[in-house]
């Protein structure tokens, strides 16, 4: 019989006198080490986000994507001009 752990409630417990999972348990250390309002502050500036944030995120994310498609157009350019042109050395040797 396997005990799931009380905190996920999804995986297995490290043993049979303990009573969650080892990340859980590495959670519950870091609560006791640091304060509980600490690590509460800490995860809701880093985890939840409001509207705009999100819109921020959603326009830097875009601006990747554009930045990105016009790079390439770019490079493709260059990489045409650069094979119209011929890539051999002179042959006159310098003194």
């Amino acid at each position: 019989m396997v005990f799931k752990c009380y905190f996920c409630c999804e995986r297995d417990r490290e043993g049979y006198w303990s009573n969650w999972c080892s990340e859980c348990a590495n959670l519950r250390r870091m609560l006791l080490i640091y304060s509980p309002d600490k690590c509460t502050n800490i995860l809701k500036r880093t985890l939840t986000r409001d509207e705009t944030q999100i819109n921020y995120k959603i326009s830097q994310e875009v601006k990747k994507i554009v930045n990105k498609e016009i790079e390439d157009k770019v490079d493709k350019t260059e990489d045409e001009s650069y094979e119209s042109k011929p890539h051999t050395r002179s042959n006159a040797k310098r003194n």
